[in-house]
C-alpha cells in the first residue's frame, strides 16, 4: 500500500462515517400491514471497542446521529468488544440512545465470547443493566401503529450456540420473525427457506480493506476468495438466500489492522416504505 494511501486507510477513512439509508417494501412482505410504513431500524455492529482504548470518535457520531433521527428501534449486531471482556464506554455509548426512549436490542458476536469462561455472562448482563437487552436464541416484540411483529435473535454461528428451533417455539403459529439479527452473515444458508423477512448481520466489517475501488468492492471483495476463517460470499450490502433477505453491514470499528480502505464504517438506518 502506498504511502498517501495508507495514511488516509489509517487516519482518514475509519473516521468518515456512512450513513446508508437502505429501504424494503411493505408491499413485498406477504400480510405485513401497509401501517409499518415508515418504521425505521438503526443498525450498529462491529464496534470492537478495546479493553483500555478511549472510544473511536466514529462511535460517538453514530450514537449522535441515532439520538438526533430517533429511529423506532435501535440493533445492535455483536461484535462489541475485541477481547471479550465489558469495557464501562460501552455504557456511555448505550446511555444517550437509552435516555433518549430508544428501545436498543443486540446479539453476541464471535469476538463477545474470546474472554475468560463466564465473561460473555458478564457482557450480557451488563448490557441489561444499562437498558439494553441482548437476545440469544429469542424473540422480542415489535409494534408499531398498532400492529405487532418480532424480532429474534440468534446466537453467534462461530462461538455460541445458534438454535433455529428455539425461537420458532417462542413464534406465534404461523407466525416469522419480521427481522433476524445474526452477528454472522453465513448463518443465512443455515436457516430454512424464507425463515425471516430480513435478516441484519455484520462480523465481515465489508472487508475492512479492499483494494477493488468501489463498486467492484462488493464483487471482488477479498473475503470471497480467501483460505481462511475469514470467508465470507456476503461481504457487504444486500443479498438473498432460500428465500431469506439479508443485509450485511459494514459496521463501525476495526480489528487486526487499525485500517479501513474502500470500506467506510457504517451506520444502517433502513426504512420500510
Amino acid at each position: 500500500m502506498a504511502p498517501a494511501s495508507l495514511a488516509w486507510a489509517r487516519y482518514w477513512e475509519p473516521y468518515w462515517l456512512d450513513v446508508s439509508r437502505p429501504t424494503l417494501r411493505v408491499a413485498d412482505i406477504e400480510g405485513l400491514s401497509p401501517a409499518w410504513k415508515g418504521y425505521k431500524i438503526a443498525y450498529l455492529s462491529d464496534l470492537h471497542l478495546g479493553k483500555t482504548a478511549p472510544p473511536h470518535r466514529t462511535l460517538w457520531t453514530a450514537v449522535e446521529q441515532i439520538v438526533q433521527e430517533r429511529p423506532n428501534l435501535v440493533t445492535l449486531g455483536g461484535d462489541y468488544f475485541t477481547k471479550g471482556k465489558w469495557n464501562p464506554v460501552m455504557a456511555d455509548l448505550m446511555r444517550p440512545m437509552v435516555e433518549a426512549g430508544l428501545p436498543v436490542v443486540g446479539v453476541m458476536g464471535n469476538h463477545d465470547y474470546f474472554g475468560r469462561r463466564n465473561d460473555y455472562l458478564r457482557i450480557q448482563a451488563a448490557f441489561e443493566k444499562n437498558g439494553v437487552r441482548i437476545l440469544t436464541n429469542q424473540v422480542y416484540p415489535l409494534d408499531y401503529a398498532g400492529e405487532r411483529a418480532w424480532l429474534a435473535g440468534i446466537d453467534d454461528m462461530q462461538k455460541g450456540e445458534p438454535d433455529v428451533e428455539a425461537i420458532q417455539a417462542q413464534l406465534p403459529p404461523g407466525q416469522r420473525p419480521l427481522v433476524l439479527l445474526s452477528h454472522n452473515p453465513e448463518m443465512i444458508e443455515k436457516l430454512p427457506a424464507h425463515f425471516a423477512e430480513l435478516t441484519l448481520s455484520g462480523h465481515t466489517h465489508g472487508g475492512q480493506i479492499n483494494f477493488a475501488l468501489p463498486p467492484f468492492h462488493r464483487s471482488l471483495n477479498w473475503l470471497k476468495f480467501a483460505w481462511t476463517n475469514h470467508r465470507s460470499q456476503y461481504p457487504l450490502g444486500w443479498y438473498e438466500y432460500n428465500r431469506n433477505r439479508l443485509y450485511v453491514g459494514r459496521g463501525l470499528g476495526m480489528s487486526g489492522y487499525n485500517l479501513r480502505f474502500n470500506a467506510r464504517p457504517e451506520l444502517v438506518m433502513l426504512t420500510f416504505v
